[in-house]
């Protein structure tokens, strides 16, 4: 029998929410993604999250503009003036229709007795000066946008400037119609989420990028209406929500999110007190459902200086801006207050519940949990969570060395402050394709075996890592990326390949030693 201390941790993630456009979550728990491509993976990996118990699925970034692309495989919006039906555009928006369906599991939405699907949420971005060169979507010969011509340098070291200019350059600072443009992107974006099943969409204003770099006093360097003040550097961001709620209002029940750092821990950039007021602001504006508190990608492997008992990386600022949220007067705002959805460092049952519900916490540390690495290591986590038959001890993400196998390549290049986050994303970016691959394998042998069987797979076993029927699913980088990159596209067993390898090293060595 599970603990009454289980209990009521299980109890603080199963709470339903509802959001103030109307919408109810089933749960807490919302996975993140990103980095697979729009295709058949990509709908494989959503499948696997649909069924995992979550009360809502975002996505990773999503591109709001084909012509400036982070990198180039990121899924981008159409241009909103292409708009041929016969063209790429619409066989694109036949893609987002499929991925919106594939966070909304058909037996889920075929029950009458079992729990609601989750709400699918499109992130929408622009990365801004994070733009490449080269193989981003436009000419080398043409900068990437920015709100002042502030280059991009990933380093103090000489070879980081270089780098940064060869991929980066300087971007350009952006024109009147260049934010119009913009804000016609962010638009036809959350129109092509709506269009196309999606449940809402999350504004990406976060990790250097382009609506991060406007609120940020280090890039941003505008005197006009976009710039010269804190509050002023929102005003691009209040644009685009004003824009989009103009064409979904948010009493129609369509969800809109934004995602914020809570420091850009960089100096002469966002501090948090800056933070703090954008989160007023932003509620004080209204039409927003939820802000998602984050923090500096470039950052993410060196989480600021916390309490080892503490697990949330950026629990004490959500619970300042939970706080913040809560002392508004009504008549200040203009809908209700937005919720608040932590991400970072979440491991484990008791210590999600701990932030969703804690008596020596007034207001609690947040509203919803954002589980992103755990997603990926382990899909099914939140059933694990919320099983009473499973002991708090195990009611956790696997514990896994994501930089295992390429500590040397970290340490050849730690003159690039994005060397490390890079490898630690790509890492997961592989979990999430093992995932999606061996889902998309039990998809077909379910089809050769039961035909009539609907498009939501076999059921899966409560799992402790990525891969049930493998022990070295959270194995080291190159092991992992030899499974999910190489392996797939070898017909034969890999042992065979193997034996093959050493037959003809054998051969070889055998015509030297001939020729002596």
């Amino acid at each position: 029998m599970p603990s009454s201390t289980a209990k009521e941790e299980i109890q603080a993630i199963k709470n339903a929410v509802q959001l103030p456009c109307g919408r109810s979550l089933p749960n807490r728990l919302a996975p993140m993604e990103e980095l697979l491509g729009l295709g058949e993976l990509e709908e494989a990996l959503y499948e696997s999250w649909s069924t995992a118990g979550y009360g809502m699925i975002i996505t990773g970034n999503v591109q709001v503009s084909p012509d400036h692309l982070g990198l180039p495989f990121d899924i981008a919006v159409p241009n909103p003036d292409d708009v041929d039906p016969g063209s790429a555009a619409a066989a694109v928006r036949r893609g987002f229709s499929r991925w919106a369906k594939a966070c909304k599991p058909t037996r889920q939405q075929d029950s009458t007795t079992g729990p609601p699907p989750p709400l699918a949420i499109m992130q929408l971005n622009h990365p801004g000066r994070q733009s490449m060169r080269r193989f981003c979507g436009r000419p080398a010969s043409e900068p990437a946008l920015a709100p002042s011509a502030v280059p991009l340098v990933v380093g103090t070291h000489p070879l980081a400037h270089w780098l940064s200019g060869l991929l980066w350059g300087s971007p350009r600072a952006m024109t009147e119609g260049d934010i119009d443009r913009v804000v016609e992107q962010f638009v036809a974006g959350a129109k092509l989420a709506h269009e196309t099943g999606w449940d809402g969409v999350e504004l990406h204003a976060s990790h250097g990028y382009l609506l991060a770099q406007f609120m940020s006093p280090k890039v941003n360097r505008r005197t006009d209406a976009y710039g010269g003040s804190a509050r002023h550097r929102l005003t691009l961001l209040f644009r685009i929500i004003d824009a989009i709620r103009a064409e979904l209002p948010q009493g129609n029940g369509f969800v809109l999110g934004v995602k914020l750092n809570s420091s850009d821990y960089v100096k002469g950039g966002l501090t948090e007190q800056d933070a703090l007021d954008n989160v007023k602001w932003i509620a004080e504006h209204g039409g927003v459902d939820f802000i998602e508190i984050s923090g500096e990608f470039l950052n993410l492997l060196k989480p600021p200086n916390r309490p080892s008992a503490r697990e949330a990386f950026f629990d004490a600022f959500s619970q300042r801006a939970r706080w913040v949220i809560s002392t508004l007067p009504a008549s200040t705002l203009s809908s209700p207050p937005p919720l608040i959805l932590l991400t970072g460092g979440l491991r484990t049952r008791s210590g999600i519940a701990s932030v969703l519900s804690s008596p020596s916490k007034t207001p609690p540390t947040a509203d919803l949990v954002g589980l992103g690495r755990p997603a990926a290591a382990d899909p099914y986590l939140p059933l694990r969570l919320v099983n009473p038959s499973v002991p708090s001890r195990m009611a956790c993400a696997p514990e896994y060395d994501s930089l295992a196998g390429v500590r040397m390549i970290r340490w050849l290049f730690g003159w690039l402050s994005i060397a490390g986050p890079g490898l630690d994303v790509m890492y997961h970016t592989m979990l999430m394709r093992q995932i999606a691959l061996r889902r998309v394998a039990a998809k077909r042998r379910a089809a050769g075996t039961r035909p009539g069987e609907d498009d939501s797979g076999v059921d899966v076993p409560l799992r402790r890592g990525a891969d049930d029927d493998d022990e070295h699913a959270l194995s080291s980088f190159w092991i992992l990326a030899w499974r999910v990159y190489v392996a797939p596209l070898i017909p034969v067993p890999g042992w065979l390949v193997g034996l093959a390898g050493g037959l003809a090293f054998a051969l070889v060595g055998r015509r030297w030693k001939g020729g002596d």
